[in-house]
């Protein structure tokens, strides 16, 4: 039961780069277990090249968009399904100044920024003209995240269970794990990597985010909406609707007042009626300056840390996790 590459936790730090270590002729093992609060499921899973209240430009999109776009591609292919979604954003500005703002960047030259057609704004509450952003992606990340699983247990690769560091020996040519041994080991813990012994004193910020899962059949799956929050087709006529970030809590329990001036603020917008089906609750594993965290132990150096992809992590991932693959096996 030996590996290249043991790999703890599978959010879509460990989704990627287990994908990237396979394709580049590599053996993982990938330990996980079910976890209603995995950030990468109750994030919005966007691919958006502009960033910002401004809608400018994000650095490096012109080869990180595509490279995304590639990457999910090629899961769709291995997995038989299909997670990548093209969309536009509708940008429902809040004032005139945004209106503005958004004007400016069609006015330089922005290629992905236009005024929306006159009938995006049917069914909505609105003052200002409606920007439109294209194109972007949507990632339906649970049905990624849950095909990639079986698909790494078709190939004896992922092991279901509570990581237990306890239970890890290491010498600087071997990783032991239980009856399991590999040459080298990376976290991909998300939120948990706060507390990983190994890895102290990482400039992580604790937040928490809440997300509603929303039924409105008679809105359009074709566009992301966006004013002080975002509405992003899910599947089935349901709609991810949120986020907030709380940085002060005690548990992860749904945040019931969230939730209902969200409803509230969402019937003002919004003429269609809606249900609530869901409400979840998840930790950011974020970090101060949204630093990506992909490092090599200074003293085990076959023991690595990959995290904080942060609010672009669907977008920038692929591109990172081939860079992780680089620092694990060097040309």
């Amino acid at each position: 039961m030996h590996f290249d590459a043991l790999i703890i936790g599978q959010g879509m730090a460990g989704t990627l780069l287990s994908h990237e270590l396979l394709r580049n002729g590599k053996s993982v093992l990938v330990l996980d277990h079910k976890n209603k609060n995995n950030t990468s499921l109750v994030a919005s899973a966007v691919l958006n090249p502009l960033v910002g209240k401004h809608w400018t430009i994000a650095k490096d999109a012109a080869a990180l968009i595509p490279s995304a776009v590639a990457t999910y591609q090629q899961l769709n292919q291995l997995l038989n399904i299909d997670v990548l979604q093209q969309k536009s954003i509708l940008v429902f500005h809040p004032n005139e100044g945004a209106a503005r703002d958004f004007e400016k960047q069609i006015n330089t030259g922005n290629p992905y920024t236009q005024i929306a057609k006159n009938s995006a704004a049917h069914n909505w509450h609105t003052d200002w003209s409606i920007g439109e952003v294209s194109p972007v992606y949507t990632i339906d990340a649970a049905i990624l995240l849950t095909q990639w699983r079986n698909y790494l247990q078709t190939k004896q690769s992922f092991c279901a269970e509570i990581f237990d560091m306890e239970q890890l020996q290491w010498t600087q040519h071997k990783i032991q794990y239980k009856e399991y041994t590999a040459d080298k080991i990376v976290f991909c813990e998300g939120a948990n990597g706060r507390q990983n012994p190994f890895f102290p004193n990482l400039p992580f910020t604790q937040n928490r985010g809440d997300a509603l899962l929303l039924s409105i059949p008679s809105l359009s799956d074709k566009h992301i909406y966006h004013k002080d929050f975002r509405l992003v087709p899910h599947r089935d006529g349901l709609f991810w609707c949120g986020s907030n970030y709380t940085w002060q809590y005690i548990n992860l329990k749904p945040d019931v007042n969230w939730r209902k001036d969200t409803e509230s603020a969402l019937k003002n917008w919004l003429d269609l009626a809606f249900e609530t089906v869901d409400h979840w609750v998840a930790e950011r594993p974020t970090t101060e300056g949204q630093k990506l965290l992909l490092l090599q132990h200074k003293e085990h150096k076959n023991m690595y840390f990959f995290n904080g992809m942060g609010t672009r992590g669907f977008s920038a991932g692929p591109t990172w996790a081939k860079a992780m693959n680089d620092l694990l096996y060097p040309i």
